[in-house]
């Protein structure tokens, strides 16, 4: 009992420091939205996730005590919610590195599929000197590249395609180079028209 109570502190300090660490990190990032600071639910929220905390260190204190008095077998009963809370901790991990694992093989199957299925398409309208070029990806992901001489060349998401991908929802940020009523000058391969492919919104 005494080398497992033992033990069990042990593991209990490392829980106390580890989850010390990850709440003083989160603490400090919980201010980083606007009003948190003031936000009753905010000074709520943080409190709740320090009272493990708290537990904790009472916990090992009085597994400590009961240990210095000879009392392995109470130090034992305290401390052992520290070996339930690093096997609970463990299988947590597992679990969710697996389910993180299943989820990116399908995410990478699915890109996999959409390659074969929707290869990369281009469109490109003549410009002096150049070709400005419109790029349709199999992630549904729409992108353009104006040419402009020698000099690097503007570039940046046109929008996105609906889920059916005959859509292109127009990226209608102020910085998006292209405008709408360009891009029917816009042509494949193939010689249509990106607007007679995609609709435009």
């Amino acid at each position: 009992m005494k080398i497992l109570s033992i033990l069990l502190m042990l593991a209990g300090v490392f829980i106390i420091v580890a989850y010390g660490v990850i709440y003083l990190l989160g603490f400090a990032m919980s201010f980083d939205a606007p009003g948190s600071t003031k936000d009753p639910k905010a000074w709520m929220m943080r409190l709740l996730i320090f009272m493990p905390l708290v537990i904790f260190v009472v916990l090992l204190i009085l597994a400590f005590i009961a240990f210095y008095y000879g009392h392995y077998k109470r130090s034992v009963m305290f401390s052992a919610f520290f070996g339930i809370a690093g096997i609970g901790f463990f299988l947590f991990s597992t679990i969710s590195s697996v389910e993180v694992t299943r989820k990116m093989n399908q995410i990478r199957a699915q890109e996999v599929e959409d390659e074969r299925l929707y290869p990369k398409q281009t469109f490109l309208r003549p410009v002096e000197g150049g070709v400005d070029t419109i790029y349709v990806f199999p992630s549904r992901i729409v992108s353009y590249r104006l040419y402009v001489g020698t000099e690097f060349p503007y570039g940046g998401p046109l929008g996105d395609l609906n889920t059916t991908r005959d859509t292109l929802i127009y990226n209608r940020r102020s910085d998006t180079k292209l405008n709408i009523e360009d891009l029917p000058q816009f042509v494949d391969e193939k010689g249509r028209k990106f607007s007679d492919v995609y609709i435009v919104k």
